[in-house]
């Protein structure tokens, strides 16, 4: 059956949840409006790095706050590539990155791989642990070093925020994750503010795509020809999230607001307080921490010894 376009023109392409249909350039402009609606007012001017793994979720972000880069007045846009050295995955990244500095070519591209920043890749971490019966999940411990990676990446550039390509599905997952470990809180992350010990600013977190479904992305990512790394993690299977996501999945089909009902319920029920933490410097990598030894320096500590 066709349908029309608000445009005038066939359109067979719509939003979850809505009636509308739209052509090709009219779902895409429309998806554009309504993430740059989640862009913060506050990041406006400002230096902003994006943690782009070359996924379809990062490369939608880069492309588009690379298009209205000047509308945001971004004083700095960077792209920050960090490299677990996983085998099956780097080099299809390297094709990839690759594409999108051609693409970007105005746009600073830095990578780093775990060996580098921590002395040890994501593979040779998970199989000390997995010997020892450590019992860390890969994700545990990728989760760890790429939040603090991302984090030191950012600040030696000079970036004052992140935009992470977090998207409904990813919320909706950590959301669930957060409550079945008994860390609700983590769900209020935004709330804390973290003050440093030598009153450095340390740049803030923001995720414009978390309203967005996969779906809706990979629509956009392929309208505009977007290049995207497609290859999934070979540790995916042997997390819980990867559990949570077929258990969402299965609900979806029963009820199509689940996934917004669940990171809707963030915002609502308890509130919390703006919290002020003191960040440190960790004692071995010289970065801010919370802690006086940073979770990531703890971790690799932990496995490696």
């Amino acid at each position: 059956m066709s349908h029309q376009c608000i445009c005038g023109l066939s359109g067979e392409l719509k939003f979850p949840l809505t009636s509308q249909y739209f052509c090709p350039s009219c779902f895409s402009l429309k998806f554009e409006k309504r993430l740059l609606k989640r862009i913060p007012r506050y990041v406006r001017g400002h230096a902003i790095a994006i943690a782009l793994s070359g996924g379809k979720d990062s490369a939608t972000l880069l492309h588009i706050l690379h298009k209205y880069h000047r509308k945001l007045r971004i004083t700095m846009l960077a792209a920050i590539i960090l490299e677990e050295e996983i085998p099956e995955i780097q080099a299809s990244r390297e094709k990839v990155i690759d594409q999108l500095k051609s693409k970007y070519s105005d746009i600073r591209f830095i990578k780093k791989s775990y060996s580098d920043l921590f002395g040890y890749s994501l593979p040779s971490l998970v199989q000390k642990s997995d010997k020892q019966g450590l019992g860390f999940t890969p994700c545990a411990i990728c989760g760890v070093l790429r939040r603090h990676g991302i984090l030191r990446m950012s600040l030696n550039i000079g970036a004052d925020f992140i935009a992470i390509g977090n998207t409904l599905e990813d919320e909706a997952e950590t959301t669930l994750l957060n409550i079945i470990r008994g860390i609700p809180w983590k769900n209020f992350r935004n709330q804390i503010e973290y003050k440093t010990i030598d009153g450095k600013s340390l740049p803030l977190r923001f995720k414009p795509l978390t309203k967005a479904s996969e779906g809706t992305i990979s629509t956009y990512s392929t309208i505009n020809h977007l290049s995207v790394l497609n290859t999934q993690c070979t540790f995916a299977d042997r997390s819980l999230r990867s559990e949570i996501a077929t258990f969402l999945t299965a609900m979806e089909k029963k009820d199509q607001n689940i996934l917004y009902n669940i990171v809707s319920s963030m915002n609502k029920g308890v509130i919390m307080k703006t919290q002020v933490k003191k960040v440190h410097k960790c004692k071995k990598c010289a970065s801010y921490s919370p802690e006086p030894e940073c979770s990531a320096c703890r971790i690799v500590r932990q496995i490696m010894s």
